[in-house]
This record gives structure tokens, sequence and C-alpha cells, in this order.
């Protein structure tokens, strides 16, 4: 019980750290070494206080037959529903879509993609294990099954603390997220299907940034497609073939 509550204590403050130096002004080298150092200290954290080797697995994160698949399948149509939110917010007049006036050429597109790729993917990894992963398997409070779902979408909601002045709305469309990524998790026994959907979330914005001009003509419609995006793809999770959803089960210590 206390190496439990000593890891989520350093994991939940060494994640908010980052977000807490950029607002203090601190600049971008020393606030992304500390996030890029999160999965050091969590791997460290999974073997010293939780005793799992490897130490990525005491959050369900070892690598394991069809992880590759899962994440890749979960990330593609995470980025495709977030597209068609912003198809969909432009078709209702919540948003506006244009061309950029000014396209980058290839090679400042191709540099673009490789940093958010890079920029999504640990921020999204380290979510993942402090908001599912843990509570999935250091610390199975809720069980693994629909409980579970509900309850780490509402640990994702919370840990949101920076967010959480911006009311109901917020709340509801991250809750919304939340559920979705908790049951990729339980879906496909491991958090790689969590880290795709999430990664593929918030990698969305930053590709379509790179091409599109987005004005938000209404902001609260804006949160509330977002919402309805999370649950279309909690849909999906539910609704796809296990087969498809299928890793390869280990047995991890202890």
């Amino acid at each position: 019980m206390r190496s439990r509550v000593l890891a989520l204590v350093l994991l939940f403050l060494w994640y908010q750290a980052p977000e807490a130096l950029a607002l203090l002004g601190q600049p971008f080298p020393v606030w992304a070494g500390v996030m890029l150092l999160f999965l050091p200290v969590a791997w460290l954290a999974g073997r010293a206080l939780l005793g799992y080797r490897p130490g990525l697995a005491a959050y369900a994160l070892e690598w394991r037959p069809g992880a590759l698949r899962v994440l890749l399948l979960l990330l593609g149509a995470s980025v495709l529903l977030r597209g068609l939110t912003l198809w969909v917010g432009a078709s209702l007049g919540v948003l506006t879509l244009a061309p950029l006036p000014q396209p980058p050429t290839a090679s400042a597109l191709a540099l673009g993609v490789l940093g958010a790729l890079l920029t999504t993917v640990f921020p999204s990894v380290a979510e993942d294990i402090l908001t599912r992963g843990f509570w999935y398997r250091a610390w199975p409070v809720a069980g693994r099954g629909a409980a579970f779902v509900a309850f780490s979408a509402g640990v994702f909601v919370l840990n949101h603390i920076y967010r959480l002045g911006l009311g109901p709305r917020e709340w509801l469309m991250l809750a919304c997220a939340g559920l979705a990524f908790a049951a990729a998790t339980v879906r496909t026994g491991s958090l790689w299907g969590a880290v795709g959907l999430h990664w593929g979330w918030n990698l969305a914005s930053n590709l379509f940034d790179l091409v599109l001009d987005v004005q938000v003509l209404r902001p609260p419609a804006r949160t509330l497609l977002s919402a309805g995006t999370g649950l279309a793809l909690l849909a999906l999770v539910l609704l796809l073939p296990a087969r498809v959803l299928r890793t390869q089960a280990v047995t991890p210590s202890p």
C-alpha cells in the first residue's frame, strides 16, 4: 500500500511539473526535458517501488505481440475522427477551414510532421501511465472492467488541473475522451490501445495546423463537438471485433 502511494505521488508530481515550469516562464528545453524524463522515472518506480520486471509492466505497457498493430490502428482511427470533427464543425458553422496562405515546403512539412510526432507521443504516454495504466495493473482498485473505465475517465478529468477552471463543457469533453481511452485499455488488455487513441488525439491538431488555417467561431460548440469525437472513439473501440484488438497476453512479475 505504502509503495503504491509513493509511486502514485511521484508520477503525479513529475507529470504536472513540466506544465508548472512552463507557466512559471521556464524555457522550452527545461520543461520538455523534465517531461522526457517521465518514462525513466516511471520505469524506476515500476521496478523499485512496485516490484515489476520489466518496470513499465507495472502500467500494462510491456511490449507484446500485436501491440504495434493495435497502436497503429487506433492511432490512425483517432486522427481520422478528429479530422472528421473539423469537417463537421465547418459544415455547422462552428469553425472555418482554409489552406494556409503560405503552404509549407515539402522539407518544412516533413520536419513539422516529425516534430509533431515527437512532441505529442511523450505527454500522451505519460498521462496514459498516470491515469490508466497505473490503475489497471499496479493498483486495480476499480477492477479491470466497466468500473475501471468510469473510474479512469474521472481520474483523467481531474488530472487536468490547469484546465478544470474552464468549466463543465471542458470536463465533459475530457470525460468522453477518457472513457474511450480507458475502454481501449480494457479491450486490448494493455495500455497500447489507449496510447494509440490518445496520441492520435493530440497529434491530429498539430498535423492539421501544418496545412490548415482553423478559426473557431463558436468555442462552446467546438468543445461539445470534441466530446462527440470522444464518444465516437468509444463506440469504435466497443464495436471492433475482439480479434482486431487482441494482443498476446504475457505474465509480468510480480
